[in-house]
């Protein structure tokens, strides 16, 4: 009876020594997983690929399990941004990474082997973009399989992504831009995406007019509309700031200069009427052209940014002058009225200059 006892109990040990081996192995994997997807890649040429014979088109992973697949992101360039389209033009390499151990071969030790690309007998994460515009490939996908089985699948693409753009600030805006990439059908219990330390981009951009952040990713998972179950989701954040000197010199030192020019009706005698009228239509239109010239770059928006607010200001300010020019008119042929008129530029000359500066300060400060 005590043999059978300490048998029994001797089993319950190993029963429960090898459960508690299968408890701790399952993250101790997990963390190997993850470290070898973000190790540096290394590839190398004249190393054999794994035989088609071992490719499946199942996942590497038992049911249950999901596929840890490491994404990044890396901008070789930003070539384009039109805030009327509201689209921005990247030339970006979207990188995966995921362990199938059918592939291993350890006399590839830590380096990769430089494969061809398989076709559709070998299961590879299948992911779509969010409002992606257009895209060109100008390279081929490249495929490295190291000795572990860890995959890197790698494709450099010319990207156009449109995104809805808040332009109030107008022209010290800045936006961000978010690239946002999903699985096509597998749910998160089938695929989790993770960062990859690949994500980044070169220093020089080419493109004008704007200065491009570091990008910044992000793996969560998220519901889709319209589907069941949650999803594996990875952003990229880029944020890109407008470089406004050039519509500070450009277009917001002429229209001081045109408001100022406007500004001297109130110093033209009250006996040249003509000229009057002359320097504030003059200075009407000037304005009007300008404002055009701003609204064919930008989309049509149902609301004003703070270069609109400061030319509504200045138009308002402009037209003032134009309409005490035409008061001018109306009360010349009655000199005992002129006295009003000199009243009125007397008002002018100091109430004009503190309605530009508050017309500034309502535009860009309040």
């Amino acid at each position: 009876m005590l043999a059978a006892t300490s048998k029994f109990t001797a089993g319950a040990a190993v029963l429960l020594a090898a459960g508690l081996s299968a408890l701790s192995a399952t993250p101790v994997a997990a963390q190997d997983v993850r470290a070898d997807l973000v190790s540096p890649v290394n590839p190398r040429s004249a190393l054999a690929c794994p035989s088609p014979d071992v490719y499946s088109r199942t996942r590497p992973d038992p049911p249950g399990t999901p596929t840890l697949v490491g994404v990044a992101m890396f901008f070789h360039d930003v070539s384009n941004l039109n805030d009327g389209d509201q689209t921005i033009t990247a030339d970006v390499t979207v990188m995966l990474r995921w362990r199938d151990t059918r592939l291993a071969d350890q006399t590839r030790g830590d380096a990769s082997a430089d494969c061809p690309v398989p076709g559709t007998n070998l299961w590879v994460p299948v992911i779509e973009p969010d409002n992606l515009r257009s895209r060109q490939q100008y390279y081929e996908p490249r495929f490295l399989v190291n000795g572990r089985g860890t995959i890197t699948y790698a494709r450099r693409l010319l990207v156009q992504i449109a995104q809805p753009l808040d332009l109030r600030a107008f022209p010290f805006d800045r936006h961000e831009w978010r690239f946002t990439v999903w699985p096509v059908v597998s749910t998160s219990e089938e695929v989790v995406f993770a960062e990859l330390p690949f994500t980044g981009r070169n220093e020089r951009m080419s493109l004008q007019g704007w200065t491009v952040g570091a990008p910044v990713p992000h793996a969560s998972l998220e519901e889709r509309r319209g589907r069941l179950g949650r999803y594996a989701r990875f952003d990229v954040a880029l944020e890109t700031t407008r470089e406004s000197f050039y519509y500070v010199c450009k277009l917001g030192v002429p229209l001081v200069l045109i408001t100022l020019m406007a500004y001297g009706v109130y110093f033209i005698p009250t006996s040249a009427v003509a000229q009057q009228i002359g320097l504030s239509m003059t200075s009407m239109l000037t304005l009007i052209a300008y404002m055009l010239a701003l609204s064919g770059g930008l989309p049509r928006i149902s609301y004003l940014t703070k270069a609109d607010r400061f030319y509504v200001g200045a138009a308002l300010l402009v037209f003032l002058g134009l309409m005490k020019a035409i008061l001018t008119i109306v009360l010349a042929a009655r000199p005992e009225k002129m006295a009003l008129v000199e009243r009125a530029d007397r008002t002018g000359r100091w109430l004009y200059p503190v309605g530009m500066v508050l017309n500034g300060l309502n535009a860009y400060f309040l």
